[in-house]
């Protein structure tokens, strides 16, 4: 295993009704609360009415931002910071999704930076650590996806320039989180499959890469990874059941909370490839993911040794391949394969032309050259690299 630092702060109230604890942080913050969610779908699975609650009993101001788009954008951002500064906000509250989260956590940044700094220039795309002494942010977590309700990472789009960009700085961390399973059972099945693509591939952006000793992270992600696949087949059984969506939400925070990434390198290609399609199509995450992870793996699982081993433990260990008489090459396919007829199973996207983006040679080359030098562990992703993987995606993943 490499060094590494773990620290994760945030507290974690799960289970029904958990939202009441919304009212102690805001009554030990004099000042407005920033209120940041999407559409209606808090005011139909009672979280609004939760927190609007809480808010209540606490006495605060309530500024409310809504709107917030999937592959959320700089000018909602830039909006939120508006309100932070206009209202004296002491406090911002998300409540929703992965987008939300992430929105919330940049209306944070930009609220700390001087009138002299750009928060997309100055931090998005150089990195630079966000300053502290945040406006804090608390989060009621109403989608089981991206595990940014327990993480310091955020995805912001660019809209004008047509650039999605990753971020990841401690003080972005939320205070606590609320995770109430209720909130999840009237979850459309699209979203539900999209948010289990994005946790499962979460566990693999750092489950393959290097080093490949025998460290307890590959086994905490083999083991969530296993979990991960029953509760998605348990909410397609079952959606409204309590029991199934609580481990979905506790799957997608264990997915992306650090754990299983400590001691690795992490690899991180696939998400830098597929934000290339959303930054351009404006497609949701999960469907990006859904379409280029099986090609990512198709790639590079024969481009060292360490590599094709691993596919193939991942095969043998989460797809229950049976490796008698095999190769490894063999196991390693078999498992690419099986995770691929996963995917058409419940009905997530294979191909580019199933969520709409063309795949003649200009929109490949424009899309290759958003990505970039996307990283990578066992191989290392170019621009000439992700312009292949992006071309693959024309027909499903075959061997």
């Amino acid at each position: 295993m490499r060094n590494f630092i773990f620290h994760n702060p945030v507290k974690i109230y799960f289970g029904e009704g958990q939202a009441v604890h919304v009212t102690e942080e805001a009554k030990s913050r004099p000042g407005a609360v920033l209120l940041v969610y999407g559409g209606g779908s808090i005011k139909r699975n009672g979280a609004y009415d939760d927190v609007t609650a809480a808010l209540r009993e606490a006495g605060n101001e309530v500024v409310e931002l809504s709107g917030v788009t999937p592959n959320p954008r700089l000018d909602k951002v830039l909006e939120g910071v508006n309100l932070v500064r206009e209202h004296g906000v002491s406090l911002i509250l998300a409540v929703g999704g992965g987008s939300v989260i992430d929105c919330a956590k940049f209306i944070s940044l930009g609220s700390g930076l001087g009138e002299d700094e750009d928060l997309w220039y100055d931090y998005v795309e150089t990195g630079k650590p966000a300053p502290e002494n945040l406006v804090p942010l608390v989060v009621v977590l109403t989608i089981a996806a991206t595990g940014s309700e327990m993480g310091d990472a955020a995805v912001l789009t660019n809209w004008a320039r047509n650039r999605k960009l990753g971020y990841t700085s401690f003080p972005l961390t939320p205070k606590f989180s609320v995770l109430d399973p209720t909130y999840l059972l009237t979850l459309p099945a699209e979203q539900t499959t999209y948010g289990f693509v994005d946790m499962f591939c979460h566990t693999c952006e750092q489950y393959f890469s290097l080093p490949s000793d025998d460290n307890l992270s590959d086994e905490m992600a083999e083991a969530i990874q296993r979990h991960i696949l029953r509760s998605w087949c348990a909410c397609r059984r079952h959606p409204r059941s309590y029991e199934a969506r609580g481990n979905a939400m506790w799957d997608s925070t264990f997915a992306l909370n650090r754990v299983i990434s400590r001691g690795k390198e992490e690899d991180w290609g696939t998400h830098g490839i597929e934000h290339a399609l959303s930054a351009y199509f404006d497609i949701p995450h999960g469907a990006g993911l859904a379409v280029v992870h099986p090609h990512w793996m198709k790639y590079v699982y024969t481009s060292r040794p360490e590599a094709t081993v691993r596919f193939a433990r991942w095969a043998v260990n989460v797809w229950g391949v049976d490796s008698t008489g095999k190769s490894e090459r063999e196991v390693a396919e078999e498992g690419i394969e099986r995770y691929a007829d996963f995917l058409r199973l419940v009905g997530a996207p294979l191909t580019l032309s199933e969520v709409g983006i063309p795949a003649d040679p200009a929109t490949l080359d424009k899309l290759a050259d958003h990505a970039g030098d996307v990283g990578g562990s066992y191989r290392r992703i170019t621009r000439d690299d992700a312009r292949a993987i992006l071309a693959s995606c024309v027909t499903p993943v075959v061997f």
